[in-house]
Order: structure tokens, then sequence, then C-alpha cells
């Protein structure tokens, strides 16, 4: 057993899936149907990746599970690639009528939420007192 600690990983996945259901809320107050739904789909296809990617890089901590580690990152992220890129090309394939430009903007709000959530989650960014 590892004495490390473990990262949030799931305090960030869940917030990503937050700012998704937000984001889409807000789209439906706001917006028509269309746009709702691209919103949807465009923080699924961000949200859904980022999520599996995470809990498997992410379920071996300590030196001795080092190869493990880098095999999973390396798996995770060709796996989180390829659904990407699925969930793109079916939304463009069977979607229609589809906002692109909403699709895209949702993908990018939920990116960086993870990023940002990254950042506050591991203390990088606050300030060292000395």
């Amino acid at each position: 057993m590892s004495t490390i600690e473990a990262p949030f990983i799931r305090s960030i996945i869940a917030g990503q899936f937050a700012v998704v259901g937000l984001v889409t809320a807000g789209a439906w107050v706001l917006l028509d149907w269309t746009s709702t739904y691209s919103v949807l789909l465009g923080g699924l296809i961000c949200a859904v990746p980022n999520a599996y990617f995470s809990l498997r890089a992410f379920r071996h901590r300590g030196a001795s599970s080092a190869s493990r580690i880098v095999r999973d990152f390396y798996f995770g992220e060709a796996i989180k690639l390829l659904m990407a890129a699925a969930g793109f090309a079916l939304t463009f394939v069977y979607v229609e009528p589809l906002n692109a430009a909403l699709l895209f903007a949702a993908y990018m709000m939920v990116y960086v939420s993870g990023l940002v959530l990254l950042i506050r989650s591991t203390g990088t960014g606050k300030q060292q007192s000395r």
C-alpha cells in the first residue's frame, strides 16, 4: 500500500460534469433547442473521455507501480482521444441541425474547467506563505 495521497480525481470529474449541466441549463434558458443540445453534446464529448482517462490513469500509486502507471497513461490517453474523435464524428454525421460553434465552445469550456479544478485542487496558483 502506498503512502502517497490520491489526487482529487473524482471531485474534478464531478466538477466537469457539473459544468456540463450548468452550461446546458444556461443554454436551455437563454437559447433555442438546437443550441442547447449542441452545448450538451460538446460538454459530454469532453467530460466522458476525460473521466475515463482520469479513472484509468490514476488507479495506481507508488514507485513500485511506475510501469503500470506509465502504461495506463499511454493507453488511457489513446482511448480518450479515440472516444473524443468518435464523439465528434458521430455528432457531425448523425445530429442535424447542429450549432458547431456552440459544440466546440462547450467542449473548450469543460476542458478549461478541468484544468482550473486541477490547479485549484493541487494548490498550484496559491501563494506560498513564508
